[in-house]
């Protein structure tokens, strides 16, 4: 499940649209929207989303949405592990059968998930232009549970001119393995089997934020937002190689261990302009993220949108993303083990803190996409969307990574 604090910025982005839809809400009270998208990386992880939404106003000021997700996600990723064939450390240092046994960590992992998600947000309209969102959220997985909550503020000036925006949310995550219901212990190796019981992690999200309308042409706006989470931050199946400094031969593979806290802070800016007199609309925003992990992004979209036809448009968009790893990323750890006769020995100088998981490690990536939407009647809308993901990484073992995405949409109004 993606965190509250992206339900809270897709609560805020949203005040850009919502000036057109507030006028239609009472005469559309209610909406229907289902939508499908297939995400499909090549040689690795397939993922089938469905999405049932629902929502409308139950009085003349109290509207309510509901979402429900269902998730499929199968295929291979990333483990950690280098990609060539690993041997024990009692193998290589002559106490067993010569070095001829393989762990259990292979480069790729294979996986097969299912994830179910509810949330409903609710939002009372006060006098003097205030609006409340309360919002409640939960998702369960295979080998996740997550419980969240949060409250959004809306303030308008009279005019409309601003809304200032303040939020608060709190998410409980329960972290397991398939079938086992446990956590390995940190940094140890596969072969020894040592696992803890389930971990849990708890965050706090705030943010805040300001839309204006600058004219009836153009609406600007800026958030920011920080995040606290402490507990159980590692993924319980990641894993690092051991590799032998001499040789470039794989030994044992263990565990990773990241700290146990991570503070993030994000900046967004967004512009949304209405050209004339095509009323074609450039949609452009910026995002900046860091962390006490040290690991820093910028983000950057910008979109175009063309009205054509009757009740038709095509949209097109380039997304470029790229990122700095975190400071305890490392592909793999170097050590002497051949000819080594204290080789058993060397966990005992790992670093506190390591991780080989590819998405910690630095990154770029670039993502074109096109939608195309029209309306089928009055109350009926279709969108079509097709996008492609280019990812590439500095140092790990998998350096590129592609993805397809394809989703198609249809909305219903009452």
């Amino acid at each position: 499940m993606k965190p509250i604090r992206h339900a809270l910025s897709l609560a805020t982005t949203g005040l850009l649209a919502q000036h057109g839809h507030d006028a239609l809400a009472l005469e559309n009270a209610w909406e229907l929207d289902f939508s499908f998208l297939n995400y499909s990386e090549k040689d690795r992880i397939k993922v089938s989303k469905y999405i049932a939404k629902a929502g409308g106003d139950v009085s003349d000021r109290d509207r309510v949405n509901l979402t429900a997700v269902l998730d499929t996600m199968s295929g291979a990723t990333p483990s950690g592990a280098v990609k060539q064939s690993t041997v024990t450390f009692t193998g290589a240092s002559g106490e067993g059968d010569g070095g001829s046994v393989e762990t259990n960590a292979s480069a790729l992992a294979k996986f097969d998930d299912t994830r179910t998600a509810l949330s409903l947000v609710w939002t009372h309209n006060h006098d003097n232009n205030w609006d409340v969102h309360y919002n409640a959220a939960v998702s369960v997985e295979n080998d996740y549970r997550s419980y969240s909550g949060a409250i959004t503020v809306d303030k308008a000036t009279e005019s409309k001119a601003f809304t200032f925006t303040a939020g608060l949310a709190g998410t409980i995550d329960q972290i397991f393995r398939v079938g086992t219901g446990d956590t390995p212990k940190p940094l140890s190796a596969i072969k020894d089997q040592i696992f803890y019981s389930e971990g849990e992690k708890d965050t706090v999200d705030a943010i805040l934020g300001l839309t204006h309308v600058i004219n009836r042409r153009t609406v600007a706006q800026i958030n920011l937002s920080y995040s606290v989470s402490k507990g159980y931050m590692n993924d319980p199946y990641k894993v690092f190689s051991v590799v032998d400094s001499n040789s470039d031969k794989a030994f044992d593979s263990f565990y990773e261990n990241r700290p146990a806290a991570r503070r993030r802070r994000v900046l967004a800016l967004l512009v949304n302009h209405q050209l004339f007199p095509s009323n074609h609309i450039l949609n452009a925003d910026y995002r900046y993220y860091s962390d006490d992990w040290e690991v820093r992004s910028h983000t950057l979209r910008i979109n175009y949108h063309f009205n054509f036809g009757e009740h038709k448009y095509l949209e097109t968009g380039l997304r470029f993303y790229q990122q700095s790893r975190a400071f305890f990323y490392r592909n793999e750890y170097f050590a002497v083990v051949e000819g080594n006769p204290d080789a058993p020995n060397i966990p005992d100088g790992f670093p506190q803190y390591i991780s080989a998981d590819y998405r910690l490690d630095d990154m770029k990536s670039v993502t074109p996409d096109i939608r195309f939407g029209m309306e089928v009647s009055s109350d009926d809308r279709l969108r079509v969307r097709l996008a492609y993901m280019f990812q590439t990484f500095r140092h790990s073992e998998f350096d590129t990574n592609q993805a397809l995405i394809f989703q198609i949409a249809y909305n219903k109004r009452f």
